[in-house]
């Protein structure tokens, strides 16, 4: 068996699990469980070359293992003799082969041992590893005994061999994932893979991230360029941060991919934690599901933590921080955006599942029906929705699974703009969970676009009507210091029926036709939004047209400026005229809350100001008409390597021009930001696309116009 597929498969023996700090003079100790094999007895058995490197508030202690195989590691604090050991305090125990990234090593098939600095060669099969996090100053001491597989216990103890005869300097800090390696995929791009090595305890600068010490977690980064966005691309169950690279498109975007994994057969925690006493290296944990306990947020809080960490250490905009994903990775970014709003600008999922705690979808094959695999996992995990276990803040945590009663937490605040996509024939995750999340969203007034069709789980790209619409760089348009109007009750909304497949509009949206210009004016005394309608396309070619007008209630959100005030002035404009259509003046709800109702959009645009300024001041300004779409100049026919692109703008404002392919698909964008009216000359560079029929689309604001190009290569 090869080693790379042994390291994946081995597990610790089911002993020490628990960690403990000594109580005076900062005096640590540490032990480890390895019991994999038949081995010899202990005696005289002992570890050599202790080493501790302490860096970014974890310490990384390294030994030389004695032959064999079989053994358990004990360390203890300050130890000279052995006697010592009688008062040392135990705080750990890492998995077997601890040296070797078992995870990478298995993805890869090939064996890879952890670097504890970025500049140190990596471990190799002779060494262990325990990585310590500390939460206060001090000098500690550590040692290391061995256990054989009999029990017997060698406690001799030998300075600066299996005991360090200086204490290390320890400082409390924020610790960062370490650089492992770069690794090249199969299509040439670098990913920088990284590990962070988790803790069981909190510290004031370190959440607890799993309930083993020492457990370290890979994550991989691909580099985009100074002030690029950051999209983390969440990975499907079953999936892994392996050399996933891809992402919206976007230029210059960074994408960073973060491990959901755990050794058992449940094999992920749909990126949110499990209960305090699951065992993650057990490989099949008990078949009744916990009755009591804590379950605890261990996968959610390390992906925060290695997001804030990301934002920190990379040249990113850090407005521009997006998810995208499908399945799994959609259910990360419809609950990341409602756990940490502060670090999301915007998410763009296809076949998310809302709610954990919906056990009776209509569909009888769906997996999260009592019963069902995924809901057997995660009643494992999590415990029963009847049994209802809390978390550690007393929360129920099946409120904290499901997205609806998440976004009913924060209407007082916002959710970030989620656009999801589902499938009324998902026989995996269900339909019917969809339609009291789709209600609470509207009832809570967060907003976010929805659409739906008739794909099932895995089929979305032939039986997903609006596949053509799943463009994730579209989510640039949001940004984290950006305010947005969140829509609901809008007139052009579909029906998505009660949950039963048959019921209800098969193809819909919600919210899908309105628009709105990304500059949105945010001022202490003013909000001012320009609204307009978009036709959408479907898989098959129809373009589906937005009525003439509409009607939606607008929340401004995520407000970085304006103050809303006991009453406040609003009015509507017509942009192709000018003319004011409506206005009145509105108070905020008792929560605080301002929501101006029935806005009327037109094709043309709306333009929604509110503030005493804008509604009274003499001369305001008025929108510039938006009905005149963008003009493209013929290009060469066929067309091969590049060429000038011109562009006429008919005003200023955001725009973007793209290639797309004959399906609607984003194959590349030529240009995105702010535009002056009139011409602009971009190149059109085709190099690297494969021959055919493209078409080049300028949009800007509600406009857009297309132009067909056959391309060579």
């Amino acid at each position: 068996m090869g080693l790379a597929h042994r390291a994946e498969r081995e597990t610790p023996s089911r002993g020490w699990r628990k960690a403990w700090w000594h109580p005076g003079g900062g005096r640590i100790a540490f032990a480890t469980l390895v019991t994999l094999l038949p081995a010899p007895s202990a005696w005289g058995a002992q570890v050599a070359a202790l080493a501790a490197l302490h860096h970014d508030g974890q310490t990384f202690l390294t030994w030389t293992c004695p032959p064999g195989a079989g053994w358990t590691y004990r360390s203890f604090s300050k130890i000279l003799i052995a006697a010592d050991l009688e008062t040392a305090t135990l705080i750990g125990g890492p998995a077997d082969s601890s040296w070797c990234d078992r995870r990478l090593s298995s993805l890869s098939g090939t064996v890879f041992g952890f670097a504890v600095d970025s500049l140190a060669a990596p471990l190799d099969s002779t060494q262990g590893l325990f990585v310590w996090t500390p939460d206060a100053a001090g000098p500690p001491w550590y040692a290391v005994t061995c256990v054989g597989a009999d029990g017997y216990e060698d406690r001799a103890i030998t300075p600066g061999g299996n005991s360090l005869v200086d204490p290390v300097l320890e400082t409390p800090a924020p610790p960062r994932p370490v650089y492992q390696r770069t690794l090249v995929e199969p299509l040439g791009a670098p990913a920088d893979v990284y590990t962070l090595w988790t803790s069981a305890r909190e510290t004031s600068f370190f959440p607890a991230m799993c309930n083993r010490s020492s457990e370290p977690f890979d994550c991989s980064v691909h580099h985009g360029t100074a002030g690029g966005g950051l999209m983390f691309h969440a990975h499907v169950r079953g999936g892994s941060f392996y050399l996933a690279h891809a992402g919206s498109g976007e230029p210059g975007e960074w994408q960073i991919t973060i491990d959901d994994f755990i050794r058992t057969y449940d094999v992920n925690t749909f990126w949110f934690g499990y209960h305090d006493g699951y065992d993650i290296e057990a490989g099949m944990n008990p078949l009744l599901p916990p009755t009591s306990g804590t379950v605890e947020d261990y996968t959610a809080r390390r992906v925060g933590f290695t997001l804030e960490w990301a934002r920190r250490n990379f040249p990113v905009d850090t407005s521009r921080v997006y998810v995208m994903g499908a399945s799994m990775g959609a259910i990360a970014g419809v609950f990341l955006a409602m756990w940490r709003p502060d670090l999301i600008a915007a998410t763009m999922v296809n076949v998310p599942l809302f709610d954990f705690s919906f056990t009776s979808d209509a569909n009888p094959n769906c997996s999260f029906n009592e019963g069902g695999a995924q809901r057997v996992s995660c009643d494992r995990m999590w415990g029963t929705v009847g049994t209802g276990l809390r978390m550690a803040d007393g929360t129920p945590v099946y409120d904290r699974l499901n997205a609806g009663a998440m976004a009913r937490s924060l209407e007082a605040r916002y959710v970030p703009p989620i656009i999801a996509f589902s499938g009324r024939n998902d026989s995996l995750l269900g339909w019917s969970e969809k339609i009291p999340f789709y209600r609470a969203m509207r009832e809570s007034r967060a907003g976010g676009t929805f659409f739906w069709d008739a794909r099932s789980h895995t089929n979305t790209a032939t039986a997903g009507a609006w596949w053509p619409m799943q463009d994730y760089a579209y989510v640039y348009r949001f940004r984290a210091n950006l305010s947005f109007p969140a829509l609901s009750n809008c007139s052009a909304d579909g029906d998505p029926g009660d949950g039963h497949a048959a019921v209800g509009d098969s193809i819909g949206t919600i919210n899908g036709f309105v628009e709105w210009a990304e500059s949105v004016e945010d001022e202490p005394d003013a909000w001012r939004v320009i609204l307009t309608l978009r036709d959408l396309t479907t898989l098959w070619g129809p373009v589906v047209r937005a009525p003439d007008s509409l009607t939606v209630d607008v929340t401004p959100r995520r407000l970085q400026r304006f103050r809303v005030g006991e009453q406040n002035p609003w009015r509507v404009v017509r942009s192709s005229d000018g003319a004011s259509v409506q206005s009145g003046n509105i108070a905020a709800d008792t929560i605080g809350v301002l929501t101006i109702p029935a806005v009327k959009v037109f094709r043309s645009g709306s333009q929604l100001e509110i503030g005493q300024r804008l509604v009274t001041e003499v001369g305001a300004e008025t929108p510039p008409p938006e009905h005149s779409r963008p003009g493209i100049a013929p290009v060469p026919c066929p067309l091969l390597g590049e060429c000038a692109l011109m562009i006429e703008w008919p005003r200023s404002g955001e725009a973007t021009v793209a290639i797309l392919d004959v399906a609607g698909h984003r194959v590349r964008t030529l240009f995105r930001g702010p535009a002056d009216r009139g011409r602009q000359g971009v190149t059109l560079d085709s190099r690297g696309l494969h021959g055919g029929v493209y078409f080049v689309r300028a949009q800007q604001g509600g406009a857009s116009a297309v132009r067909r190009v056959a391309i060579v290569d």
